[in-house]
């Protein structure tokens, strides 16, 4: 059946295509002396169309996974293709069970000082497989019996040896590379065991009889994970071993319509060319499969995980991170080469050789496609049935990936300058101390070279410098070799870096941003990679700018907020409009204007007022940011009602822990809102600010306290990385300090600025004028009902409000002014303040309301309007706040309600024609809307 399908009828396959080439790839294999196998090997007869699955130990851990992924062979090997049943020949390489093959590696190292804790250690894991064997298989003695027996005979050969260990005082390479391997073995006999079971016909290899390697292929395990050198099959002997396996299993061929059988293969393990067991070294098993994919002419290769394929990023470190649908081999082993383990860069050989397609899907959700893996990056290399590479539109990097512990070892001296061949010695005595170079970064002078190695390295390397250059080291004091322990290394990778501008600078725009400081850097000539070694205590955030960087992921921006009971209304609003816009419901994506704020994520990880701060690991639920109030205790209390422990925790108000708590490295960028009018906050900010912890400031006391205070912030702000928005502290909304300084920065002259800056006393006014018998004080109780006013509505009705505001503008355009500095006339009696709502009130009745009144029966008598101004005079540097009376087609006359006006006089823009801005400059929507606004605006720059 599986002979007479067309070619190309089914997902992933590949076209039928003669071997092409491989040129370019470092570790190609030598020419097959069998190239074209399909005549004369058995299993050709089922036809080209063969697929190899791998399962690794975690998919294997348990008796139940064992079960599934037996199940999930039958059902990929008989689903629909082409809307046609079909019978796929399939076959399948396994690795040991979860943890089997460190545990028989802790067996050999554990007989070295205790043989009969090594033998107890033997018995734990041959028992533990064969409780496997039994659960998954129950009632079958026919089944199970015989591969009990092959395990406890394995098991009491390997405690004969324990013996020898302990005499010989030391483990032999041989020794260990046969015990680890005995995982794999027992893992291939226990899911053919339950294929067995469930009436398939069934045939388990164990490699070590069939694939064949080259004697000096013996040694050294490895670490896992760890990319050794390639070991290259002896491909005519293992052609030759497999059609013999073939034959002694199945015997004589049982019909052209038969199905194929199931091949259950051992990873790992082989043989060498004398007859000694070996391994693929650790992380062969993935090797193993694409060997035997090449073997049986397979159509594709399907690695079956515990994730959705290969990922942007490792999601532990990145949580953002997703899984990719498509990329070329080149890209997959540069992933693989810098620490991306999902497929180890050995195992892309075959399938290079054989243009055959690898798959990578999770075992716990079959149904997701994955990540295909096929294709060449280069030109000269793509093949004709290959995808498109993506297009201009598509993000230029593929993944970001990260390999963690590195050591640099730096050779460095002046009298190196132009000498030739300082490189080529160093990298001598480096590989005659089997040091693996993962990364070397050099100025062309050859004053300095640095190389990154394995971190457990660092020291063999650093030595077998400074014997290569021990004559150098002893004559020159300049020169030196030096370790800088505790790096890592940052890769981006991606085929569509290439011939595209700006990719570096985005990359190390992205570190930037995220105060990651770059120690070294790299870049292949392929333009498909560049690195960055960076300090390892930064890599999690190093990850995650650099993921959203390249628009990988959202933009997390984590957001702290601190408040006062009178500004509760203002953070109510924020909350609500940082939650509508985590909903991102009523987003207009595709206007132009959300390009730049449609991948941000705000997580909301404190709030505080002036007693507590409570504290959310992983931000505040969106759906629970309406609902906050600042009741931290109550809030505090429904959050952690189904949280894990520790993920709420509520403190007591301290502004330096606050900061602590902000300056977190999981996320890159942090911002504190400060919606106060506290000192004691104020005097926070060049702390925070130095941590690079960016603020958008409401309060006042920062734009128009202390001068000395200013400076320092100014100063701070100029020298880090952080930023300071004080937008919302002058007109809300409105973009008041920013129209200034663009005006500024296009080189014309502001000579005054005008302005009615308190929302509060235009309204206050504005009623008086409109509705006659309306007094000061019951139009200020109208306002105060509103919401209108400061947190205490001394600060509008004295002129405090509106003399800090012009002080902050005054300041911006350069004039060291106090608040002492500025000419402020008071509608209020000076002992009225801190007296409270009442006494305030009564101070109003007693004088105020009857003396503005009659300001504004003078005012209409001349036919004009009473504003309570505030004005930046720039010529001569000063400041006056008070009442004027202006004409009444002035603009500032026809200004309604609470409106906020300014008016910018300017070379450009005269007395006849000012510059003006108009909208609502108080309440606590309007100033929310102005916080939030800072916020967003500062995200752009991020």
């Amino acid at each position: 059946v599986a002979s007479q399908r067309t070619a190309g009828a089914r997902l992933g396959r590949r076209a039928r295509q003669p071997r092409a080439r491989i040129a370019a790839l470092a570790t190609t294999a030598p020419p097959d002396v069998k190239e074209e196998v399909a005549v004369g090997y058995e299993w050709r007869r089922f036809g080209g169309d063969w697929e190899v699955h791998k399962f690794g130990g975690a998919s294997l851990e348990t008796a139940e996974l064992y079960k599934t992924c037996g199940e999930l062979l039958r059902a990929e090997a008989s689903r629909s293709v082409a809307g046609a049943a079909t019978v796929i020949p399939t076959a399948a390489v396994v690795s040991a069970a979860g943890g089997m093959t460190d545990a028989l590696v802790g067996v050999v190292s554990t007989s070295v000082k205790d043989p009969v804790e090594a033998e107890g250690k033997m018995k734990t894991a041959a028992q533990r497989q064969i409780d496997i064997l039994l659960e998954l298989v129950p009632g079958r003695p026919d089944l199970t019996d015989p591969v009990i027996a092959n395990i406890t005979k394995d098991s009491e050969g390997v405690m004969a040896m324990l013996t020898a260990v302990k005499l010989l005082r030391g483990v032999p390479p041989q020794m260990i590379e046969l015990v680890a391997g005995l995982g794999e073995v027992w893992s291939a006999q226990t899911l053919a065991s339950y294929l067995k079971s469930v009436g398939e016909e069934v045939g388990w290899v164990d490699a070590r009889d069939v694939l064949i390697v080259p004697d000096a292929s013996a040694g050294s395990l490895g670490e896992k994970g760890q990319a050794l050198e390639t070991i290259q099959p002896i491909w005519e002997a293992t052609y030759d071993k497999l059609q013999g396996w073939w034959q002694q299993t199945f015997g004589a061929p049982k019909g052209n319509d038969s199905p194929a059988p199931f091949v259950i293969v051992t990873g790992f393990v082989c043989s060498t060319e004398s007859g000694r067991p070996t391994t693929l070294k650790r992380s062969g098993s993935d090797y193993s499969a694409t060997i035997f994919a090449k073997l049986l002419g397979s159509a594709r290769v399907v690695f079956w995980k515990n994730v959705n394929g290969v990922y942007t990023a490792d999601p532990r470190r990145v949580p953002k991170a997703f899984s990719i649908a498509s990329m070329t081999f080149d890209e997959a082993m540069e992933l693989a080469y810098f620490g991306g383990q999902v497929l180890h860069p050995s195992a892309m050989i075959p399938c290079i050789e054989k243009r055959i397609p690898v798959l990578v899907r999770n075992v716990f959700n079959p149904s997701h496609p994955g990540t295909r893996v096929y294709g060449r990056g280069d030109d000269w290399l793509r093949w004709e049935d290959q995808d498109e590479l993506e297009s201009d539109d598509s993000p230029p990097v593929k993944a970001i990936t990260s390999i963690e512990k590195v050591a640099l070892v730096t050779l460095s001296g002046a009298s190196f300058l132009g000498t030739h061949g300082v490189a080529r010695r160093m990298m001598d005595a480096l590989a005659s101390t089997g040091v693996n170079v993962i990364l070397t970064s050099q100025g062309s002078s050859e004053h300095s070279i640095t190389v990154a190695v394995d971190e457990g390295d660092a020291p063999v390397a650093a030595a077998s410098v400074e014997q290569a250059f021990a004559v150098e080291l002893s004559t020159d004091s300049e020169i030196r070799v030096t370790t800088v322990p505790g790096c890592s290394i940052l890769a981006a990778i991606g085929e569509g870096m290439k011939n595209r501008p700006n990719i570096s600078g985005r990359f190390f725009n992205a570190l930037g941003r995220a105060q990651v400081n770059v120690i070294a850097i790299a870049q292949g000539s392929s333009e498909r990679n560049i690195s960055a070694v960076v300090p390892r205590e930064d890599l999690s955030r190093a990850l995650r700018a650099a993921h959203a960087g390249f628009t990988l992921s959202d933009t997390t921006v984590a957001v702290g907020i601190i408040g006062c009971p009178g500004n509760n209304r203002v953070i109510a609003h924020l909350l609500k409009q940082i939650a509508n816009f985590e909903d991102s419901s009523g987003r207009g994506r595709n206007l132009r204007a959300m390009k730049d704020v449609n991948h941000l994520h705000i997580e909301v990880r404190a709030l505080a007022n002036s007693g507590k701060m409570l504290f959310a690991e992983h931000g505040v639920p969106p759906e629970q940011l309406e609902s906050a109030t600042n009741d931290l205790d109550a809030l505090h209390a429904d959050l952690s009602k189904e949280a894990p422990e520790g993920e709420f925790d509520l403190a007591s108000a301290e502004w330096s822990a606050l900061g602590e708590y902000m300056g977190t490295k999981r996320i890159p960028h942090k911002v504190l809102i400060d919606c106060t009018d506290s000192d004691d906050v104020a005097k926070s900010y060049p702390e925070w600010l130095k941590r690079g912890i960016h603020v958008v400031s409401q309060n006042k006391r920062v734009g128009a306290g202390s001068l000395d205070l200013y400076r320092d912030v100014m100063e701070v702000t100029r020298k880090s990385e952080a930023n300071l928005y004080l937008e919302s502290m002058v007109g809300a909304q409105m973009p008041i300090i920013s129209v200034m300084h663009d005006i500024v920065q296009t080189g014309d002259n502001i000579t005054r600025v005008d302005g009615i800056f308190s929302g509060t006393m235009g309204y206050i006014l504005d009623r008086v004028q409109r509705a006659e018998g309306t007094t000061f004080s019951e139009a200020l109780a109208e306002a105060k009902e509103r919401g209108l006013p400061e947190p205490d509505p001394f600060a509008d009705v004295s002129g405090l409000d509106t003399a800090r505001k012009a002080l902050v503008l005054a300041r911006e355009l350069g004039f060291d002014l106090e608040l002492e500095d500025v000419t402020v006339e008071s509608l209020v009696p000076k002992d009225a303040e801190g007296k409270g709502w009442d006494a305030l009130q009564e101070a109003l009745k007693a004088s105020t309301d009857a003396e503005l009144a009659a300001r504004v029966s003078e005012a209409q008598a001349k036919g004009e309007c009473l504003r309570y101004v505030g004005r930046v005079d720039a010529v001569a540097g000063k400041i006056s706040v008070g009442l004027r009376s202006f004409p009444m087609d002035h603009p500032f006359s026809t200004t309604r309600d609470s409106e906020t006006t300014i008016a910018f006089r300017t070379g450009q823009y005269t007395e006849a024609t000012p510059l003006l801005l108009r909208g609502p400059g108080a309440g606590p929507v309007a100033i929310a809307s102005g916080v939030f606004a800072d916020l967003l605006r500062l995200t752009k720059n991020l």
